[in-house]
């Protein structure tokens, strides 16, 4: 099993390794301390280079067993993983709000979330199809092209989403015929300790899938700039992205970066319903994702409505321990998160912005890392707010006069991952779709919207390659074309 019994209130978990548990060869460990009550609540094993290289060679040993493992196994596995994970979510659940902090329904939801998109790709499996073609240059050719495995796949995964986000690479490179080693973040390691039980106990063969905890910077790197290492699948920040694609050189990249996903509110939208999107958008997982509502554009002729209505709705939201049922918000999930939300509401002030609701730590809390949602009124376009993610429980409010206006604003930071517009006007709606620069735009929808099945994915600092359904099986693979000359198989005696 991953963990060992209790030491000092602290379980002790290990690494899976070519299907055994096991420590650092050095034997270090590291300490997972919860933000939400101070405690230490795990201890892993401080991954080395040597540990990510022994289990890149355990995976690549395991290449040609799960390239030759026919479909219908791999989606047996697939399935057998879900239904693993499905038998646990509430142990899960509570364990996920600990390390991270969101509050327990929501860690529910991520770890009942984590079934369906599994086994939506499982399902995908079996309809993966791929083009045949008569030959246009050559008579009596027929091509066929084939999905190829890449071979060994990294898969690099953050602390924000420590169930969907694995649930969206890890099995899925498997299930494409890859072998895979698995980097967790070391903020939230135990949700990927279970994402492991369940893969240990659903029976899949050992190096198939490994992981390996440990520091980025050492664990991290080794995967990237392994020579035997095929492909990456990263979710994390832009310039994390970036030093990836400079280190990793031929490799497949599969890169979600940041967002600076923009609302766009026209002054004929339904006010109630724009308000609920953006505090769903902003404050949901304490404002910790990439598809967040980071800024809010409202057109001035309902501008202060919106933001009166907006005040009345967060001023009713509970920050609270995330266990407690009555929770909506639980702590910011670490220190250099709080400081930069602290820093952005400042910069924002400075600048002329103002404070409408929260902007301030909340007193009396198990852990100083508890802040309160926070709407910031009249933000001009040179804040801080404007140019990088906050990735914390923030509102900040942007005032715009037409479309023209709205869009220069959405598109000015060249992020592109999701991108928002409420209104009543279908050709205004489709207009904003055409020109915001950015892999999804929802209409009538907050920022924070994606499904199983949509091509997941970001335009510019966003990052590259598309994931979500048969996606993810395209991002793990490469096409062969098998070219069969016909014209020249002789005729049966």
């Amino acid at each position: 099993m991953a963990r060992a019994a209790k030491s000092s209130g602290a379980r002790a978990f290990k690494m899976y390794i070519d299907g055994k548990w096991v420590e650092s060869e050095d034997r270090d460990t590291f300490r997972v301390v919860s933000p939400a009550s101070g405690d230490v609540i795990a201890t892993f094993p401080k991954g080395t280079a040597e540990d990510a290289k022994a289990a890149v060679e355990a995976a690549v040993a395991a290449q040609d067993r799960v390239r030759d493992m026919s479909i219908r196994e791999r989606a047996r596995l697939g399935s057998r993983i879900a239904e693993e994970i499905g038998r646990n979510v509430k142990e899960y659940a509570v364990d996920c709000s600990l390390e991270h902090g969101k509050p327990l329904r929501e860690s529910i939801a991520e770890v009942e979330d984590s079934v369906p998109n599994i086994l939506w790709q499982v399902e995908d499996l079996k309809r993966w199809d791929s083009p045949a073609q008569e030959g246009y240059s050559k008579d009596h050719v027929l091509y066929v092209s084939l999905h190829e495995p890449l071979g060994t796949v990294a898969t690099i995964t953050p602390w924000n989403f420590p169930w969907v986000l694995p649930s969206e690479f890890v099995v899925q490179a498997m299930l494409a015929g890859n072998s895979v080693v698995f980097k967790p973040a070391s903020n939230t390691p135990i949700s990927a300790a279970h994402l492991m039980e369940s893969i240990d106990r659903a029976g899949v063969p050992p190096g198939f899938i490994n992981m390996v905890t440990g520091p980025g910077g050492e664990v991290g790197t080794t995967l990237v700039e392994h020579p035997l290492v095929d492909a990456i699948g990263f979710t994390g920040e832009t310039s994390t992205g970036l030093d990836i694609a400079k280190r990793a050189g031929l490799k497949k990249l599969t890169l979600e970066l940041g967002g600076l996903g923009p609302l766009i509110i026209m002054d004929d939208a339904k006010i109630g319903p724009a308000v609920e999107d953006i505090a769903f958008g902003c404050f949901t997982t304490t404002g910790h994702c990439c598809v967040a509502n980071e800024r809010i554009f409202v057109q001035e002729k309902i501008h202060e409505k919106v933001v009166r209505s907006l005040v009345d709705r967060v001023r009713k939201m509970k920050v609270g321990f995330p266990l407690d049922p009555d929770t909506d918000m639980g702590p910011i999930n670490n220190r250099a998160t709080l400081e930069k939300v602290e820093a952005h509401v400042r910069d924002a002030v400075k600048r002329g912005g103002k404070v409408v609701a929260g902007g301030k730590r909340v007193p009396g809390m198990p852990t100083d890392l508890y802040y309160y949602p926070t709407v910031v009124d009249d933000v001009p376009t040179e804040a801080l707010f404007n140019k990088a993610e906050t990735f914390g429980p923030t509102a900040p409010i942007f005032e715009f006069s037409d479309l023209d206006d709205a869009i220069e604003m959405a598109n000015a930071p060249r992020y592109g991952l999701s991108m928002a517009i409420h209104t009543a006007n279908l050709r205004v709606a489709m207009e904003a779709a055409k020109r915001l620069k950015s892999g999804q735009v929802c209409i009538n929808e907050p920022v924070y919207s994606w499904d199983y099945f949509n091509p997941w994915g970001g335009f510019r600092n966003s990052g590259l390659g598309r994931i979500a359904g048969r996606w993810s099986l395209d991002a793990f693979s490469e096409l062969k074309t098998v070219m069969i000359n016909i014209g020249r198989s002789p005729w049966p005696d």
